[in-house]
């Protein structure tokens, strides 16, 4: 049975990071939605109703955890299931992401394959619950 396309969002402000996961999205037939600035991140978020956002908690000038959580606060991201990206896993800022709801947390440098794997099987389990 084939599968709608999902769609996911990427704010990743290092242009080769943000190639390797738009190629990563592309061949796992994933539609890859690049958002360039994190000021246009909740218009992207409202024109697109996107399934997943992957998101580097540390964006030119602002923290991705502070714009989720202003974001959660306006319920933009309830359809929406939200991945960290960040080189800094310390525990302190895993659980923080997972207080904001985080789906999920992926350690720089990404691992493609990890990374397509994790959404799917988050996307694949929330799909599976009634509306």
């Amino acid at each position: 049975m084939k599968r709608e396309m999902l769609s996911v969002l990427v704010l990743e402000p290092n242009p080769l990071q943000c190639d390797l996961i738009k190629m990563a999205l592309t061949r796992n037939q994933m539609k890859p939605i690049i958002c360039d600035e994190p000021n246009t991140l909740r218009q992207q978020l409202l024109e697109h109703l996107p399934d997943a956002l992957l998101i580097d908690i540390y964006l030119p000038g602002q923290n991705g955890l502070d714009l989720i959580g202003q974001l959660n606060s306006e319920v933009l991201l309830q359809r929406t299931k939200v991945f960290f990206i960040s080189s800094m896993g310390y525990p302190e800022i895993v659980q923080k992401a997972a207080r904001l709801g985080a789906s999920g947390f992926l350690v720089k440098p990404l691992n493609p394959e990890l990374m397509v794997n994790r959404i799917l099987s988050c996307l694949d389990r929330s799909q599976t619950v009634p509306m």
